[in-house]
């Protein structure tokens, strides 16, 4: 197994970093990103991957990260979406990340798939991972492009390879916590949006905050 250590990625290339703790509470403290609330988004301390408060969703509440360049997925550039989840939704709609409103968009990961959209945003691609993300417990996520392939890891080990679509319109904005079709209710910690591909093969996750 491929050990990479993510604490040593150049700050250069974090461009999306939110904790979600008492401490940092719903800011982007790598770019100061502007976002906005759906509902009353709130820190919670009812549980903490690292022990200092983690966001909060249900139904009726998700974050935006705002329309962005940063977040332009066109012409098959390398990224990197990562963050911890305690999912208590058990629906494989529960939606931890989106980048649509409605329609086709380039990316939707949520607990039992991953929505793939095709080069044009005009269809999706249904990615069943071979291991959902886990109920009721911390779980590390990373869905990472590299400009040939795009996949997704579940506590560091690979679970979805698929090719890596040269997006025409890659949407500006990121849901959290929503989708057109559901949201998932639990919690959030250390979402990361960074422009390489960081993971390459299986991984032990991070054992610390960013």
């Amino acid at each position: 197994m491929m050990l990479i250590n993510p604490f040593m990625v150049a700050a250069s290339t974090t461009k999306i970093l939110m904790p979600f703790t008492t401490t940092s509470g719903l800011t982007d403290v790598a770019g100061g990103h502007a976002t906005t609330s759906r509902g009353s988004p709130t820190i919670s301390m009812t549980q903490s991957k690292f022990g200092n408060g983690a966001l909060y969703i249900d139904s009726g509440t998700s974050l935006k990260i705002n329309s962005t360049p940063t977040l332009n997925l066109d012409g098959l550039v390398p990224f990197t979406f990562e963050f911890w989840v305690y999912n208590t939704r058990d629906t494989i709609n529960a939606s931890f990340i989106s980048m649509r409103i409605t329609g086709y968009c380039p990316l939707v990961v949520m607990k039992g798939w991953t929505l793939k959209g095709n080069s044009t945003l005009t269809g999706w691609t249904i990615l069943t991972p071979s291991t959902a993300v886990p109920l009721n417990q911390w779980a590390h996520v990373a869905i990472v492009g590299d400009g040939t392939n795009i996949k997704e890891y579940i506590n560091g080990v690979l679970v979805i390879t698929t090719a890596h679509p040269n997006w025409s319109n890659g949407n500006n904005f990121l849901n959290i916590g929503q989708d057109a079709d559901d949201t998932f209710v639990g919690y959030m910690n250390d979402f990361r949006f960074s422009n390489t591909a960081i993971y390459t093969a299986n991984f032990t996750p991070p054992t610390s905050p960013f």
